[in-house]
């Protein structure tokens, strides 16, 4: 899926004239700034930015995700991640998660759904899976998000806000519509496939239909604990990401200045071999190694081991960081060769031992048709496979067995999606409450609980007061979204 570095150097010149924009709405019209592109030019730039937001910098949805489902924090001699782990919530507390997400990705996926030749339309079935995936994400972290009037650019600057559990619906609708575009264009031979500007799947069209319908079934047992049993949608034939069959994204990731894979540049080493920026600061928790059991070789990729050959270790709740009671970072273990692998490395957006829990849960749930038990065996695998850990018969064998309970298979997803998509280890943390004995973030202030919201930001205070819903801090505790039950 990797496209040459001249296109990858070539794309961000495009961005930067097709795309880019200093404010949320692009209120004001610029020569730097025309208002089309082709889709050819426009995917892999907004997809480019997806991967930033998703798994990119200290500022990404997976670091906070980590932080808040406990699986990262700082070493003692680190005053690192204050705000996120002491849950020190504001409307200035984390403003790129979501004015990010509306001003680079969604509205370069919007400016290819705005593209009416209908030999786009797989591009445009591509934006629409995409912008759908990043709307369920806004949704589950703030609840009512502007959706059916926003990324209209200077035509509606203060767009209104929709009902979470609208949105929702709507997201279904969506990757529906583009499931059918997909099926149309397979047997139309004036619709362009894309190639290698689909830094994703590579045109793999058969691919895009299976992630969107896997993104339906993720969106569908989110609501799982509020009575949503309609799973007609996904029951459709088209199938859903199985083994092998991960969405990557790499538009060409290689060891120079600003080409580097995000999660590798931000957490592994510097183009010159240091370590990079927050890759010392971040270790793992104590509570989080004891999600691993004895037969379970992930661990040791997972996590770093500290020194030669000596057990992983990890810092101790409730200790201050950067006290004298702190234990140093360089007696701790970070982030493992398994999710920190190089500087060209693939950035995850859906793992397919996350499809295939999802899978098994909703078999075991009965709300689709399959066997929970061989689903969850092929993802534990996935997992072991993705992280290069070998082979998980061992394991599977003793404690991972089949547990044939939803805690069971959140808690492997939990051990799957750690260091790769920690956003959504939080979320299903809200969504079921396990894994079982989540601790609160070390150093946590009152009220002392893991948040269940983030807080619109102060930019939209700003600039569309009549529109964003009045909020206070304890709204970040206690206001949850609608299928947070």
């Amino acid at each position: 899926m990797k496209i040459i570095n001249r296109l990858f150097i070539a794309l961000f010149a495009v961005f930067a004239a097709t795309s880019c924009s200093d404010d949320f709405f692009d209120v004001n019209t610029s020569e730097n700034n025309p208002s089309s592109s082709t889709p050819q030019l426009s995917l892999p730039v907004a997809q480019k930015y997806t991967v930033d937001l998703l798994s990119g910098d200290y500022n990404s949805y997976n670091t906070l995700g980590n932080l808040w489902s406990y699986a990262w924090a700082a070493g003692g001699d680190y005053v690192y991640f204050t705000d996120e782990t002491q849950y020190l919530m504001a409307s200035s507390f984390r403003q790129g998660n979501f004015n990010t997400a509306y001003l680079r990705p969604l509205n370069n996926y919007q400016v290819i759904i705005n593209n009416t030749d209908p030999v786009n339309a797989n591009y445009k079935a591509i934006a629409m899976i995409m912008k759908a995936f990043h709307f369920q994400y806004l949704v589950d972290q703030y609840g009512d998000v502007p959706y059916t009037e926003a990324l209209q650019r200077g035509n509606n600057v203060t767009p209104a806000y929709d009902d979470d559990q609208f949105i929702y619906n709507d997201l279904i609708v969506q990757l529906t519509a583009a499931q059918d575009m997909i099926t149309a264009s397979a047997s139309d031979a004036t619709v362009i496939v894309p190639g290698t500007e689909d830094v994703m799947c590579g045109g793999d069209m058969a691919k895009w239909a299976k992630f969107a319908n896997s993104l339906k079934l993720r969106i569908l047992l989110r609501q799982s604990e509020i009575g949503v049993t309609d799973y007609s949608s996904v029951n459709n034939g088209i199938g859903f990401l199985g083994a092998g069959e991960t969405v990557y994204c790499n538009p060409g990731y290689t060891n120079d200045t600003n080409k580097q894979n995000p999660l590798y540049a931000n957490f592994g080493k510097t183009v010159a071999g240091d370590p990079a920026a927050n890759a010392n600061a971040t270790r793992a928790t104590p509570w989080a190694l004891t999600q691993f059991g004895p037969n379970d070789t992930r661990l040791r990729r997972v996590y770093s081991v500290v020194g030669n050959g000596n057990p992983v270790t990890g810092p101790v709740a409730g200790i201050d960081q950067n006290s004298a009671a702190g234990t140093p970072s360089a007696n701790l273990s970070g982030i493992g060769p398994g999710v920190l692998l190089s500087s060209s490395q693939d950035a995850i957006i859906m793992q397919s031992a996350e499809s295939l829990l999802l899978q098994s849960e909703a078999v075991l749930r009965g709300f689709i048709p399959g066997d929970a038990e061989a689903l969850y065996n092929a993802a534990v695998q996935e997992s072991f496979t993705q992280l290069g850990a070998g082979s998980a018969a061992t394991y599977l064998a003793n404690e991972g067995a089949y547990p044939g309970t939803v805690s069971g298979i959140i808690s492997q997803k939990w051990i799957a999606l750690n260091g790769t998509n920690g956003l959504e280890n939080w979320i299903e943390y809200k969504r079921t409450g396990f894994p079982l004995g989540l601790p609160n973030a070390p150093g946590a202030a009152a009220p002392g609980t893991i948040p269940v919201r983030l807080l619109y930001p102060a930019t939209e205070a700003a600039t569309n007061p009549d529109n964003v819903p009045v909020q206070t801090t304890g709204d970040a505790f206690a206001s949850k979204v609608f299928w947070d039950n």
